[in-house]
């Protein structure tokens, strides 16, 4: 199945080691549009909030079933997974995304640091 990742786990390797598998496959660029991404409510970590005009951009990759269990261990109770249409170079494709439960008002920026040791400690 396909999955959108648009932050800590958009570097194959963080994906590799939260999956329980190395990933061989190469990410695909992809936007999200109606989409933006925002810091999730009491913590450090990206989410996505509704944002007409908006776009995400991140990159699609294939996993199997047992790799999107440990993905959703890894993300925890506060996120869920919705299905979502992205725009790739090769045209339209839909994926299954991780969505916060409490998305701020407040726009991500990537900390490299924090994206590296919480992807290690998993």
């Amino acid at each position: 199945m396909n999955l959108f990742l648009y932050g800590t786990l958009a570097d194959p390797a963080a994906l590799g080691r939260c999956a329980g598998r190395p990933v061989r496959a190469t990410p695909i660029p992809a936007s999200l549009r109606g989409y933006r991404r925002v810091l999730l409510r009491f913590a450090r970590y990206p989410t996505l909030r509704r944002a007409p005009g908006a776009m995400v951009p991140g990159v699609m990759m294939r996993v199997t079933a047992d790799m999107l269990v440990r993905l959703q261990n890894y993300e925890s109770v506060r996120y869920r997974q919705i299905h979502v249409r992205l725009s790739t170079a090769q045209g339209p494709a839909r994926a299954r995304c991780f969505f916060g439960d409490a998305p701020t008002a407040i726009p991500w920026v990537p900390d490299t640091k924090i994206m590296t040791l919480r992807s290690r400690s998993f």
